[in-house]
């Protein structure tokens, strides 16, 4: 048997020693850890270019990195800075601007290590709550927002209950009601604005009715020939219907144009080639009804309350584009001394009456012209329950190249001691003179109606003066003083706002220095329908509510044909929504 050798203790010291190694994994037990990794992170985080700057929230544990910026920021290029590990770098670099519509990553790097964090950036909740704007657009009317307090005026006769309302609020807030619903504001009503925040403010709307107007409400019925209105029993029926509807009291209905009528005329017939009473209306051959189309429009407009004002288009023109001749004209076929005659623009060879090359004239100032005139007014307040006539800008009215017929320049030798008339038709004296006759033609007009009917009204729808006067010789002011008149419908024909008041003003100076100066007599005409088509109908509504703010209760619009427009309906039913009481003219 062998000896151990006494190395043997050494070798058990060098084993315990390899054990104790593997159990520390390879650390010293003396708890010192030599391999340790520096931690890479983010410190800083922040919007440098607002004001003031946002800094962001890093959550370490989750690499999460959050912020609330502005409204004012766009999101969508948003630059930023960051802090971070000494050493690193970041990706997207700091600096530079970026989309942060959706989360981005951002990437940060040190020698072997790479960390991730993802940035989710949104907008802060706005804490406005601010009800900027009320309107209602059925209305065609704004509430007046002060304070938390809202205010609306509406006409007489407004449908409350049921409201369309839009409103502008702050951005980002909500309403309740919200806009664009139907709202009942027939009592005080509560508007809610909710902020985006969470933050309320109630504002309350109250609504003022205006009393019931008095005031005329027409619109003008042309011949046949430009609305289907006249032409049958069931266009009456319709077109009565739509003024019912749209609560307009008055009809101006065109009685005389185009050496036509609307009734059977046994006037016409008596100075015209016309054989019968009925050939020379605007539909001989018209059914229906009574077969008397004014008949049946006076017993239709009456059943509904609206009053029938009979308008003499034509008045003493006798035709319009070419002039009028024995051989065209119906009535200067029987009476060709009745051509009314002016002169050419230098004073010397006779032309026919005109105005403008296109309107030509019977001679007004020849006392048969007058009398047929009257006798075909006056057979249709003596024969029918009219509520009134009307005459306009060709009635009394004539060219100021007018007067240089036979008769007249006889009349004006035997007024003034065999001296010939001007060549100049501008000669003051000689205006005066032919004025004087269309004067005394509107008042015998008046005294003789009144004295056949005392109720029933007489009215012109003048040009606005002194634009008639220079033009057509109508004196409409000296007509109120005479009281010849008594309700003016002045066409005030403009197709811009800043146009239609400055003739509406025009009219009204002198309106109100003249006659009564009852607001209630002038019924401002506003055309629907010109040579560039419909009016704006938003521009009508401006005329509209001018003539309010200047105490205009009523106007006539010319003509029914786009009363049937949509868009112009709106219009009345915000303006019209009730009826109005028709004035009365002791």
């Amino acid at each position: 048997m062998r000896k151990l050798w006494p190395i043997i203790p050494g070798v058990i010291l060098v084993f315990l020693l390899a054990a104790c190694d593997d159990e520390n994994g390879g650390k010293p037990d003396n708890g010192t850890d030599t391999t340790q990794v520096e931690v890479v992170k983010i410190d800083r985080f922040y919007f440098h270019e607002l004001d003031p700057v946002v800094e962001a929230t890093i959550d370490q544990e989750n690499r999460l990195i959050t912020a609330s910026v502005p409204r004012s920021a766009n999101i969508g290029n948003l630059a930023y800075k960051a802090e971070f590990t000494e050493g690193a770098t970041i990706s997207p670099p700091s600096g530079f601007a970026y989309n942060f519509e959706n989360p981005l990553e951002f990437t940060l790097r040190k020698g072997a290590q790479s960390i991730k964090y993802s940035a989710t950036i949104a907008y802060s909740a706005v804490s406005d709550n601010n009800l900027l704007s009320v309107f209602f657009p059925d209305f065609m009317r704004e509430g007046e927002v002060n304070g938390e307090n809202v205010s609306l005026t509406v006409p007489f006769g407004t449908n409350l209950s049921e409201a369309l309302i839009e409103m502008e609020i702050s951005d980002f807030a909500t309403s309740e009601p919200a806009s664009g619903t139907v709202v009942d504001i027939s009592e005080p009503k509560d508007i809610i604005v909710t902020a985006e925040n969470g933050d309320q403010k109630t504002y309350t709307l109250s609504v003022t009715v205006q009393e019931q107007e008095v005031g005329i409400r027409a619109f003008w019925i042309p011949d046949p020939s430009h609305s289907p209105f006249l032409a049958s029993y069931e266009g009456i029926q319709e077109g009565v219907a739509l003024a019912k509807e749209l609560n307009f009291n008055t009809l101006y209905a065109v009685a005389w144009a185009k050496t036509r009528t609307l009734y059977p005329s046994q006037v016409l017939a008596d100075h015209s080639s016309y054989t019968t009473a009925r050939e020379g209306m605007f539909s001989p051959n018209y059914g229906g009804g009574t077969g008397d189309p004014l008949a049946d429009l006076i017993e239709v407009a009456h059943a509904e309350g609206l009053k029938v004002i009979l308008w003499y288009e034509y008045g003493f023109m006798a035709r319009w584009g070419t002039a009028p001749t024995p051989q065209n004209d119906k009535i200067l076929e029987i009476n060709p001394h009745w051509a009314g005659q002016g002169i050419n623009d230098f004073g010397s060879d006779t032309v026919p009456s005109n105005y403008n090359n296109t309107d030509f004239y019977y001679n007004a100032y020849h006392p048969e012209v007058q009398q047929f005139m009257l006798d075909l007014i006056m057979e249709a307040v003596d024969n029918y329950n009219i509520d009134g006539v009307q005459g306009d800008d060709r009635l009394p009215a004539m060219p100021r190249n007018s007067g240089y017929d036979y008769y007249t320049v006889q009349r004006y030798k035997d007024e003034h001691g065999g001296q010939s008339p001007p060549n100049s038709p501008s000669n003051t004296n000689w205006v005066r003179w032919r004025v004087n006759i269309l004067n005394q033609f509107g008042l015998d007009l008046f005294n003789t109606v009144k004295a056949a009917k005392p109720d029933i009204l007489v009215t012109n729808s003048p040009n606005p003066y002194p634009w008639a006067f220079s033009n057509l010789m109508q004196e409409w002011p000296v007509w109120l003083d005479n009281g010849a008149v008594e309700v003016l419908s002045v066409q005030c024909y403009r197709y811009n706002i800043a146009a239609y008041r400055a003739t509406l003003n025009e009219v009204l100076g002198y309106f109100t220095s003249h006659g009564d100066g009852n607001l209630q007599r002038l019924v401002p005409g506003i055309i629907l329908y010109g040579s560039a088509g419909l009016t704006d109908p938003d521009l009508v509504f401006q005329k509209m509510m001018y003539n309010r703010s200047v105490g205009l209760t009523g106007e006539s619009f010319f003509y029914d044909v786009p009363i049937n427009d949509e868009r112009i309906k709106k219009v009345l039913r915000a303006m019209y929504p009730g009826p109005a009481i028709f004035p009365s003219f002791e």
